[in-house]
């Protein structure tokens, strides 16, 4: 069963809100964290939280030294794939052009399932499952020398 959609606007509820922003910034943090081990990259995340009556807070994940990171951020002037919040709002179309090639970098390979919760995949439709995945009536075919009948139940046993 999925998760339900909420609509992404601005909590009005304190509370709520703060409880929101602790496990949404753990869950980037990890996120951060898996995405630098996974892909060999480096990644830093940083975060100003400022609530009225609170001091300006600072919250920062790096998979190495911050202001390494921060140092090569401003000196570097190669390629950027720079997004901001239009990017993520619901405007389709709206950087339509930046993803020419037609591959989709947004779908997270982890969550291939679709929507319906079909157990169908949204990407490798045309893969080629391995043979020990394809179904089988008969372990010779997985090289195991034994045949089972598609009728055969072994729950229910002759007495």
């Amino acid at each position: 069963m999925g998760r339900r959609k909420i609509e992404i606007q601005p909590i009005t509820h304190e509370r709520n809100r703060s409880v929101t922003f602790l496990k949404r910034k753990n869950g980037l943090f990890k996120k951060a964290y898996e995405l630098g081990v996974l892909c060999s990259v480096d990644v830093a995340v940083i975060i100003f939280e400022e609530r009225p009556g609170h001091h300006l807070k600072l919250y920062q994940y790096c998979s190495t030294d911050i202001h390494d990171i921060v140092q090569r951020h401003v000196r570097y002037e190669g390629e950027k794939d720079t997004r901001g919040p239009n990017d993520f709002s619901g405007n389709a179309g709206t950087r339509a052009d930046d993803n020419v090639d037609g591959e989709d970098d947004d779908v997270d390979d982890d969550d291939t399932q679709d929507m319906g919760g079909r157990g169908a995949k949204r990407r490798g439709d045309g893969k080629v499952k391995p043979e020990w995945a394809k179904p089988s009536t008969s372990l010779s075919d997985l090289g195991m020398g034994a045949d089972v009948s598609p009728s055969f139940n072994p729950l229910v046993s002759a007495c």
